[in-house]
């Protein structure tokens, strides 16, 4: 009898965890309260209670709950109406479910993680701050200079300041300062191709969405300079039938076929 009962009580138990595990959370006020905090959301996407939801879910409370300061995590059934706003909301309700959605304080998603996900996943997600600003920028279709400096004050190339006037770039132009000593950001400083030591005076990477790199612009490059290489890189403008945008992609497959 004994036995019987402590085993109703133990599955009672595992009902109980499983129910509460996937209790759906309010994903809006979760992100609201992530972005005053400064912490990363992951949204897990789902819809069914199957092995592999649980996997994903379970991987991510252990990865969450070891950084509590910097992560938080919610849950999104893709059965209610508010999943599935929420899953068009991040361009992922046709993605393969489970599904981790990772969303930084200031709304960038720095990862995307469909059927599985590793605990080293979800640390790669979690970015520096101007990596992250720079994902957002990208994400919102600008055009990101990230001007480099070795002091704490980022010089911005007089090409650069210049463009900023052209009506075709200027709402569509965006400016981050990085330190190139920040050991941080050395994620970030692979990305851009940059070495610290080319960096001499007033320097800036250019970054275009999705995130393609430009090229590098020193205190002497013109802003002429500058527009020429983005429309070189078809990055000039949002009309998918630019004439530079095609003539970037004939360049690149052609590149491809050598």
């Amino acid at each position: 009898m004994k036995i019987i009962t402590h085993v109703v009580l133990t599955l009672a138990c595992l009902f109980a965890l499983h129910g509460a595990s996937f209790a759906q959370t309010d994903v809006n006020a979760t992100l609201q309260q992530a972005q005053q905090t400064g912490q990363y959301t992951f949204i897990v996407f789902y819809k069914d209670n199957s092995p592999q939801t649980q996997k994903m879910l379970q991987v991510v409370q252990q990865a969450v709950s070891s950084q509590p300061q910097q992560a938080t995590i919610a849950t999104s059934s893709m059965a209610s109406a508010q999943g599935q706003a929420m899953a068009e909301k991040f361009q992922v309700s046709r993605a393969p479910m489970p599904m981790t959605v990772a969303v930084a304080p200031n709304g960038a998603v720095t990862g995307l993680f469909s059927r599985q996900i590793a605990k080293a996943n979800i640390d790669a997600a979690i970015v520096p701050p101007v990596m992250m600003d720079c994902m957002k920028h990208l994400q919102d279709q600008k055009l990101v200079f990230v001007c480099l400096t070795k002091s704490e004050q980022a010089a911005v190339p007089a090409g650069v300041r210049t463009l900023q006037l052209d009506p075709m770039f200027k709402d569509r132009m965006a400016l981050i300062g990085l330190n190139v000593q920040d050991t941080s950001e050395a994620r970030l400083m692979q990305q851009l191709k940059v070495d610290a030591d080319q960096v001499q005076g007033p320097y800036a990477a250019l970054i275009a969405p999705p995130g393609v790199l430009v090229g590098h612009f020193s205190g002497t490059s013109t802003a002429e300079q500058i527009a020429a290489a983005i429309h070189k890189a078809g990055k000039c403008c949002d009309d998918p039938n630019c004439k530079h945008a095609g003539n970037a992609q004939a360049s690149q497959s052609t590149s491809t076929r050598r």
